[in-house]
């Protein structure tokens, strides 16, 4: 697998987490979801997958938990 994750790319994910801050857990992981699905978060499906997959390692337990949450939602 490419390791294809620039810094324009974690920026816009990091952002996405930042305009859903103090919403419900479930809630921002389906509405992080619904905007990559459906383009305006500005990354691919696929790429947010994979960044998502490169990143868990570095996590910490509840991290993880989420991202796995948000990787079964893509």
């Amino acid at each position: 697998m490419k390791l294809d994750i620039n810094k324009d790319n974690l920026q816009k994910m990091a952002g996405l987490f930042d305009k859903l801050e103090g919403k419900p857990e479930n809630q921002v992981i389906a509405e992080i979801a619904q905007l990559i699905k459906s383009g305006p978060a500005g990354i691919m499906a696929y790429k947010a997958k994979q960044m998502i997959r490169i990143i868990l390692p570095m996590m910490d337990r509840n991290q993880r938990r989420k991202l796995e949450k948000l990787l079964r939602a893509l």
